[in-house]
């Protein structure tokens, strides 16, 4: 099978910005409109190109962390006009070259190592805030904040919608480095137990609040809350950005969950990446950075929380206050490019780029968007 025939098949049908691509062979070939070229894709042989024909995202992701395939120049203007990859007309020639492709990967690869890690603090420390470590969207009020203004604009908006009294008792489901019990214990006075199944963030988290005196208000455990929420029942709920490991089977009887967990008339807020319509989270993203996630769906949420007998009292997509801060993390992160590369190896270093960049173009073009939503359970 002529495979460089099939390539330039695939990228001819391409639309948008002038590019280019280098073929194995040594030719490169140029496809799209416009004078200047604004990436060239560098294919470094024949088995990359089959990976990407046969396997997909997983291919593509692959063949990049191992630095087979290569994109010189504006990798999100690749990372846009994959995704018209969904609209190439798939010809006889292209059926074919699929499933020979197919055949000819092994099944087994032995030699792609999945990255089931315990990453440590200092690694996230390389990119996020230092002041709240919030792994997670900020709010950008007027649009020229810093990263760290912006994360405690956040925190701020989520007590604000919580709007409970001083002592009140608030459950953080996925509670991270403890940035937004930190927040409400010092800001609000608020008794708060976040859940964790990280010992790293757990560990962290403790010596936070010792730091900060602040054992009396704020208490973490080591805890699935997925199917191990506690008995008791708090005045208000907090979940940012954790209800997308919940999945979406389990997505109705978490709800049910969350309904028995806060008091009658409590509120519950939750900040999360989702989409518009129901759709599966590529295989290459499951493996590598999010294993066993799931992006919820606007519908499936309102109606998960309805059903279990929850009041949906506002929804906002806030999806620019994402975009903002994944350029953030993104300058943060290839700032310490040779550090990473050094403690991690390169294709590690290459798997956060990708996964950094495609989330940014991702929400740009509306296939993730950051939602927020007040709930209520009726008194």
């Amino acid at each position: 099978m002529n495979y460089s025939r099939v390539i330039d098949e695939i990228f001819s049908q391409f639309e948008g910005p002038r590019f280019s691509i280098k073929l194995w062979d040594g030719r490169e070939r140029y496809y799209g409109s416009g004078s200047s070229i604004s990436f060239t894709l560098i294919f470094d042989d024949v088995m990359t190109a089959k990976r990407l024909l046969s396997q997909g995202a997983l291919g593509f992701g692959e063949s990049y962390m191992d630095g087979k395939l290569r994109i010189e120049g504006d990798i999100e203007a690749y990372l846009r006009l994959r995704h018209q990859f969904k609209r190439v007309r798939r010809s006889w020639r292209l059926i074919f070259a699929a499933f020979l492709a197919t055949r000819s990967i092994p099944k087994d690869r032995k030699d792609q190592i999945a990255y089931h890690y315990d990453l440590g603090n200092d690694f996230f420390q390389m990119f996020l805030d230092h002041e709240t470590m919030s792994y997670s969207a900020g709010r950008y009020d007027i649009g020229s904040e810093d990263l760290a203004i912006a994360q405690q604009n956040k925190l701020g908006f989520i007590s604000e919608w919580l709007d409970l009294p001083s002592g009140a008792s608030v459950l953080d489901l996925g509670s991270g480095w403890g940035g937004f019990a930190q927040y409400v214990a010092t800001n609000k006075r608020w008794h708060i137990t976040g859940y964790t199944l990280s010992k790293s963030q757990l560990e962290y988290c403790n010596r936070l609040i010792k730091v900060d005196h602040l054992e009396r208000l704020a208490s973490f455990e080591y805890r699935d809350f997925i199917d191990d929420l506690s008995d008791i029942r708090f005045d208000g709920i907090a979940m940012i950005e954790s209800i997308e490991h919940v999945g979406q089977k389990k997505l109705g009887a978490f709800f049910r969950q969350l309904y028995k967990a806060v008091k009658p008339g409590g509120p519950l807020v939750l900040q999360l990446t989702g989409r518009y319509q129901p759709r599966r989270v590529d295989r290459w993203t499951l493996k590598y950075v999010f294993p066993g996630g799931y992006l919820p769906a606007k519908g499936e949420l309102i109606a998960a929380a309805n059903e279990a007998g929850l009041m949906v009292e506002e929804f906002r997509d806030d999806t620019p206050d994402y975009i903002q801060t994944m350029a953030e993390w993104i300058k943060n992160l290839e700032s310490h490019h040779k550090d990473i590369e050094q403690r991690f190896g390169e294709p590690f270093f290459r798997l956060w780029q990708l996964w950094m960049h495609g989330a940014k173009v991702n929400f740009e073009i509306g296939s993730m968007n950051l939602f927020r939503l007040k709930l209520r359970r009726p008194r």
